[in-house]
């Protein structure tokens, strides 16, 4: 199963929301055009490479009223 698929399976959902560059700063990301991040509560993953970086800091994150 790929990864995206097992963040689903576990609650995550797909974060729509702009993602600042520092957040990628702060992770030394290489290649942050491909970042796919998933959410949930107290969570956020990133799915676009083999790092699989996650925070559970919404610093960075364009945060909605509606996360739940």
């Amino acid at each position: 199963m790929r990864f995206r698929e097992q963040l689903k399976d576990a609650g995550y959902r797909l974060f729509l929301g702009t993602v600042d560059a520092a957040v990628y700063e702060d992770f030394h990301c290489k290649t942050p055009r491909k970042a796919v991040w998933l959410y949930k509560e107290g969570s956020f993953q990133c799915a676009g490479c083999k790092e699989q970086c996650e925070t559970d800091s919404p610093r960075g994150f364009q945060i909605f009223l509606d996360l739940k």
